[in-house]
């Protein structure tokens, strides 16, 4: 393939005057897909992975299954097609880690087809073939993401489904057998056009996940008669890998909520504002049930919001007077949106594409530049569309990621009449006067073995632009043969040690430390690298520790108490009538209160979730409390 089919130079005069080149390639135009920039082949180039619904050659209207995998050639500094035998392709939600240490990524893939799915775990042997593990798969699962959720060391992951009794968290036993766990907390939804993205949104060292979608239910009272979802599920700090719903959504029944749901657009997850929590941009469609759009307004408007983590549980809507009053992603894959330093600044900034009624009429993509501080100025028009897949590689070998998007778009400030429908192109970054350089490696690495358990820690990471707090992390695990237990999305050792393989925060994220709990007895090599806005990672940082027998531990998760609420009082009554200490934690694991008790213990709260720990002499139960 080559990149020179057909060039466009345009002068862009904004807010500020600035230039920027495409090139239109409508040959990767599709409809509803997904994609992925990834280093397939470990060769340590990004390479790319395009599906969606392709036009048949003329005359058929009809749309096809189709797909597409690229890989860089750093002889011809091309891409080329390479044969692939993966049929994830259908608003494919795709998600890589590497499963087996092997140092290539593999593939957690799934989709929304509603009668075709192809979900399921994927084997990468380097040349563009996957072979299906078998790994189980919730029936209908249309979108799923990886993570150690019960921070065993070993990779677990969530499935979101269209069968009200599927969705679950999938928990690796350690030898890639799972048990299906956190059924309920599902409550019974069946979930359309969704999507689910791991963070550690409290800090905490335990990872939760955010899930997007439609409500599909005829009957959505357990989504407060929302019509969609948006919303984290909160990983027990005290029984890691359960789960439960944070509520975070505004609703008619749930007024005083932080966010508008949203649905069918995507999210963007990033510390915008540099204080070391991830924030939040949410996208999409709202309607009936969400308080937005407002009264009167077209029920499919889709409005953007910046969410702050407010570091307590909660978020704070940021007004962004530059953003379009109704862009429309019509997305439900992840990449219709994203966030990245674009301008070599070291603060990420936003590119945004979809459908705009009220502005352009058209599909359109607009730049914004982040300031740190979580404020957004616009830069421009910059090609778009809606049903959009947008990828990042380096298309010009300048150094500087471009991105390739695809998609529906009748733009014609970037696409001559023959060109628009389902068409693409690469948009280049010109922000070339500033060379990144990656962050340097952590350091003060130390480990705290309590028992089988270790807390991983280290001092932050500095970088010449992203500031020190906005760094996420990406660390491994090796037991003492020397194979890896978790292992990086990142070369490790060698000329490209610290090297990425996927564009997307550390398996760490904005925590300086990571929390490993059950290992068995062994020594064991651990590393950690520091990855900045450009998602550049620096070289990694070793150490050892050593797990010794250390006898037993209580037991956890035995009934020992009854915990309930009655109206705003929560209430502990022990079983036995025995002596217990109870804890009350916030959604962040902020104690709020401990007291011992022999028997019942009661106490007024303010309307929200807390989390209740019940300790006796051998036992330890946990709890979630909704106090309304």
């Amino acid at each position: 393939m080559k990149r020179n089919i057909y060039v466009l130079i345009l002068a862009l005069i904004t807010i500020g005057a600035y230039s920027q080149t495409h090139e239109v390639h409508k040959e990767f135009g599709q409809a509803w897909g997904g994609g992925a920039s990834v280093d397939i082949n470990n060769d340590g180039h990004l390479d790319f992975y395009i599906t969606g619904q392709k036009n048949n050659p003329a005359p058929s209207p009809d749309s096809e299954r189709w797909n597409r995998l690229y890989f860089y050639n750093p002889g011809t500094h091309d891409y080329d097609s390479t044969g692939t035998n993966l049929n994830v392709i259908d608003r494919a939600n795709l998600d890589w880690a590497d499963i087996d240490g092997d140092g290539l990524v593999d593939l957690l893939g799934a989709e929304h087809s509603w009668s075709n799915y192809h979900s399921g775990v994927y084997k990468n042997l380097g040349d563009g073939q996957f072979d299906s593990l078998g790994w189980p798969m919730p029936s209908k699962t249309m979108a799923a993401a990886w993570a150690d959720f019960n921070n065993d060391g070993w990779l677990d992951y969530v499935c979101i489904s269209n069968d009200s009794a599927a969705s679950a968290v999938m928990i690796n036993n350690g030898d890639n057998t799972f048990e299906t766990t956190n059924t309920e907390v599902f409550d019974g939804l069946y979930f359309g056009l969704g999507y689910v993205e791991v963070l550690d949104y409290n800090n905490d060292g335990f990872m939760d996940f955010f899930l997007s979608a439609n409500v599909d239910n005829v009957d959505k009272s357990a989504n407060d008669d929302a019509r969609v979802i948006s919303d984290i599920f909160i990983n027990y700090d005290e029984e890691p890998g359960n789960f439960f719903r944070a509520y975070l959504g505004k609703t008619d029944a749930n007024t005083a909520g932080m966010i508008y749901m949203k649905g069918n657009g995507g999210v963007d997850f990033a510390d915008f504002n540099s204080d070391g929590w991830v924030d939040m941009v949410l996208h999409g469609e709202g309607g009936s049930g969400t308080l937005e759009p407002s009264g009167g307004a077209d029920i499919w408007s889709c409005i953007s919001h910046v969410y702050l983590n407010q570091q307590d549980g909660t978020f704070a809507d940021k007004p962004q007077a530059a953003f379009q009053a109704d862009l429309r992603p019509l997305n439900s894959t992840g990449v219709a949106t994203a966030a990245i330093d674009w301008n070599v600044d070291g603060h990420y900034d936003l590119i945004l594409t979809g459908w705009n009624p009220p502005t352009v009429n058209t599909q359109s993509g607009y730049l914004y530049h982040g300031d740190g501080a979580g404020n957004f100025a616009e830069v421009g028009r910059v090609p778009g569309g809606s049903e959009t897949v947008l990828l990042f590689n380096d298309w010009n070998d300048d150094g500087v990621l471009d991105y390739l998007v695809s998609g529906h778009c009748w733009d014609a400030m970037w696409y001559a009449a023959e060109e628009v429908g389902r068409t693409a192109s690469v948009f280049f970054n010109t922000n070339t006067g500033t060379a990144n350089v990656k962050p340097g490696a952590p350091t003060n690495l130390a480990a705290d073995v309590s028992g089988r358990d270790v807390t991983l820690s280290w001092d932050a990471a500095t970088d010449d632009l992203t500031p020190a707090a906005t760094l996420s992390y990406e660390y491994f695990l090796k037991d003492g043969e020397g194979n890896f237990m978790t292992a990086p999305a990142s070369f490790v050792g060698g000329d490209m040690d610290g090297k990425r393989h996927i564009l997307k925060l550390g398996n760490a994220y904005l925590n300086t430390f990571a929390i490993l709990q059950g290992l068995p007895d062994d020594t064991y090599t651990w590393g950690v690298q520091a990855i900045d806005a450009s998602y550049e990672g620096s070289a990694f940082a070793t150490g050892t520790f050593t797990v010794t027998n250390v006898g037993t531990s209580k037991i956890k998760s035995v009934p020992v108490a009854d915990i309930y609420s009655f109206g705003n009082t929560l209430v502990v009554r022990t079983l036995e009538a025995e002596d217990a200490l109870v804890s009350v934690y916030n959604l962040i694991g902020q104690r709020i209160a401990s007291r011992n008790i022999s028997g019942e213990f009661q106490l007024n709260l303010p309307q929200g979730i807390y989390i209740v720990s019940v300790e006796t002499d051998s036992n330890i139960q946990t709890g979630k409390v909704f106090i309304r």
